[in-house]
């Protein structure tokens, strides 16, 4: 692996991890989060304790059945922030990339085939 300090991240599925720690953030609760994410809410509550091992501290607590961060916890949303801020260029960027004219498209295909074909 190219960078080994990463594996841990790798290993326990990071993304996964902090999606359902934004939902629960934003929601109020494992419960809302859960709904929202087609998920059991055993399911994203393991997704929270393991984000929790990952980091090696608790990311949240509950105090009257809602969630609160932790010190730990407000690092990790500060890092959401800027993954899910990063995932959103990257999909601007290429939804700008992918948005050719049909016609285009359709031209540089012709061109192909008839490359490909003419070896044929």
């Amino acid at each position: 692996m190219a960078h080994p300090r990463f594996r841990p991240y790798f290993r326990h599925g990071l993304l996964p991890q902090l999606i359902a720690f934004e939902a629960c953030l934003r929601l109020g609760g494992v419960t809302r989060a859960a709904e929202e994410l087609s998920l059991a809410q055993p399911t994203v509550s393991g997704l929270l304790r393991r984000l929790s091992e990952t980091v090696g501290d608790p990311v949240l607590r509950t105090k009257g059945g809602r969630v609160e961060l932790t010190r730990a916890g407000r690092d990790v949303a500060l890092l959401c922030e800027e993954i899910f801020e990063s995932l959103d260029r990257f999909d601007r960027k290429r939804s700008a990339q992918s948005a050719l004219p049909q016609a285009l498209a359709d031209q540089r295909f012709q061109v192909a085939r008839s490359r490909y074909s003419s070896r044929l």
